[in-house]
């Protein structure tokens, strides 16, 4: 887990969720009575966040703890819960994880989980509420949904704003636009 609104509201968190593209096909996640398990084992979630300047030195993340389910009836999804525990952030700096879990990003001991609960999808977007840092705010964000005989395969490219969740860490050395990825369906 996700956008707030598209427009002024992009969401899933601050260098929480921008994520780098994923263009690789995906292996459906199978179906156990209409039912699709999400896990870091089938699923990705990752993020892209910048400084601000001429140098923004991009910054990829992700999270590698989380659950899911996503509820199929036919071939339509009909429902997405995901859970992430938020210390389970990482990057490829550890300097830059271990403040991404401070107070001025995601404070992890004080918020220890995000979660995201769908509550429309449409085709081509899917709507819901997002709990990150303490805040919930509907996002909606577009999403190419696929159901057939092998299963559940989603892919979600959408930006977010850290600072709608409370995250407002020096706007003037970190965007506030934080790129998310989620690949349902993704090979670890």
């Amino acid at each position: 887990m996700l956008v707030s609104r598209l427009a002024p509201t992009a969401v899933f968190v601050c260098c929480l969720f921008a994520a780098s593209a994923v263009s690789r096909g995906a292996d459906a996640v199978p179906l156990q009575g209409g039912t699709a398990n999400l896990s870091p084992q089938n699923t990705k979630i990752q993020f892209i966040c910048a400084h601000v300047g001429a140098r923004p030195d991009p910054r990829k993340g992700g999270f590698s703890k989380f659950t899911g389910k996503a509820q199929v009836e036919g071939n339509a999804l009909k429902s997405l819960t995901v859970e992430i525990d938020t210390a389970s952030i990482g990057t490829e700096f550890e300097k830059l994880t271990n403040h991404l879990k401070s107070p001025d990003f995601f404070e992890v001991r004080k918020y220890p989980t995000a979660k995201f609960e769908s509550t429309k999808i449409d085709a081509g977007s899917i709507t819901g509420t997002l709990t990150l840092h303490g805040v919930t705010k509907e996002i909606t964000f577009p999403a190419k949904v696929e159901v057939n005989d092998a299963g559940l395969t989603v892919n979600a490219e959408f930006t977010l704003d850290r600072s709608e969740f409370g995250m407002t860490y020096d706007p003037k050395k970190v965007e506030n636009k934080v790129s998310m990825t989620v690949v349902v369906g993704e090979r670890t």
